[in-house]
């Protein structure tokens, strides 16, 4: 190399070298286009294809925490439902249902942030189980108009138009069909006497409410109530003999759960049945898990129900269910347990799986798959008239007016560790018996 005589020889000579490296890229460049141009020719043309439709459905489930035993089978009863309809019939009318789901750990305000996570993934229709959950997103569903279920309608959940719809009334009626039923097969002269324990929860302490004017008005003795833990409930004596120093004949329990076992285990362990004291446990508070959990300490409850158990296909007094044999034999196929195996709480999950079902599909026939609002598919729901689900006694209705579906109180009880129907379908006592809407 010639030095420069400014002395920077060795500058030029780096940037002539720069210079040709470039042109040599450049040209390799040039002849990869050329490469590329001639592949390309031997590539099919292929159209634009529209990304494949799909109906979004949330689920907020209870899968642990307090609840889980009786809310998480409840929950897998609604996904089964979804499943076999993907299965069976490719969905809602050939449309795939995409099952979005989460555990909110039996705590309702973990809601919020699943109905928004449901939201932005464009659900049309929410299921949560606990009234809790209902509360904590109620301003939300209104808002963003998306139908939301819930295990009960609790007074306040009135919305215009109505977005929670539910299986049961509210927890009033329960109670006063409970109390209706003692009256009618009540044998001796003076009236019976009814207590009531809830835990601590809106909706349970909410079963109390003007239940002792309804006691009053049908001539039954109220004679108080008391309130026990929902979380960390370990043991409920106090509560258990301060009633039972009333002297009551029945003690209706609101309650499920880990809050309804210790009540139940308390209540045998002081000797309170020998003492001539009844327990009614709240609709499907009693099932099989709980059973299996209290063992002999449950022996002789009552138990209100609104479906009955996957291994019947009647009610007590003839009406068929002819969905159950479809829900137990596909329960089993996805969660291999035969139909003695299965929680009850599976086939209320089926139902109300099918009933949401069906007001989507009422709603794509109405505005097709492109239109599909959550408003189209509420609009759908609370119209539904004198429709068969194949598992409740009678037809469903949904109304603004009324926006759950059950109608009807069924009686089971404990024998010998199992729960047995004992007593024909009650028509549940209507909200209006207690003077008003709700």
């Amino acid at each position: 190399m010639t030095k420069h005589e400014s002395g920077r020889g060795i500058t030029t000579e780096v940037r002539e070298m720069t210079k040709r490296l470039k042109r040599f890229a450049l040209g390799l460049v040039a002849l990869g286009m050329c490469l590329a141009l001639l592949l390309t020719a031997a590539i099919p043309v292929c159209e634009a294809r529209p990304r494949a439709k799909e109906i979004v459905v949330g689920i907020r489930g209870c899968w642990t925490g307090p609840l889980a035993g009786v809310v998480g089978p409840f929950a897998n009863g609604t996904k089964d439902y979804l499943r076999y309809l993907n299965e069976t019939q490719g969905g809602i009318n050939g449309v795939p249902i995409k099952i979005a789901w989460y555990d909110n750990h039996s705590e309702g305000y973990k809601d919020i942030i699943l109905h928004k996570r449901f939201v932005s993934a464009g659900a049309v229709l929410e299921y949560t189980y606990i009234s809790a959950g209902a509360w904590a997103t109620l301003a939300m569903q209104e808002r963003d108009k998306i139908a939301l279920f819930s295990n009960e309608i609790d007074p306040g959940m009135n919305t215009d138009p109505q977005w929670v719809w539910c299986t049961v009334p509210p927890w009033k009626c329960h109670t006063a069909t409970f109390v209706k039923w003692v009256k009618e097969n009540w044998t001796e002269e003076r009236p019976p006497r009814v207590g009531y324990v809830c835990y601590d929860n809106a909706a349970a302490i909410g079963g109390k409410d003007k239940i002792p004017e309804f006691c009053d008005k049908i001539g039954v003795e109220w004679v108080g109530f008391e309130i026990v833990p929902l979380f960390g409930c370990i043991d409920t004596s106090t509560e258990l003999l301060r009633l039972a120093a009333k002297k009551p004949d029945w003690i209706y329990v609101d309650a499920y759960g880990v809050s309804e076992v210790t009540v139940c285990k308390d209540a045998a362990r002081l000797g309170l049945k020998d003492k001539g004291i009844k327990f009614c446990a709240c609709p499907q508070s009693v099932d099989k898990i709980f059973v299996g959990t209290t063992g002999a300490s449950s022996e002789g409850w009552y138990a209100g129900r609104v479906i009955p158990s996957p291994w019947e296909d009647e009610y007590l007094g003839g009406a068929k269910t002819p969905e159950m044999a479809i829900a137990r034999k596909y329960i089993e196929k996805y969660r291999g347990l035969k139909p003695e195996e299965q929680s009850e709480w599976l086939p209320c999950g089926w139902a109300v799986g099918k009933i949401g079902c069906e007001a989507i599909r009422r709603a794509l026939e109405k505005v097709g798959i492109d239109n599909l609002t959550g408003r189209a598919v509420r609009d759908a729901l609370f119209s539904m008239t004198d429709w068969d689900t194949g598992i409740q006694p009678a037809p469903i209705t949904l109304s603004d007016e009324k926006p759950y579906f059950i109608d009807y109180w069924l009686v089971y009880q404990v024998q010998q560790g199992k729960v047995v129907p004992v007593y024909p379908p009650v028509l549940y006592v209507s909200p209006s018996e207690f003077g008003g809407k709700l």
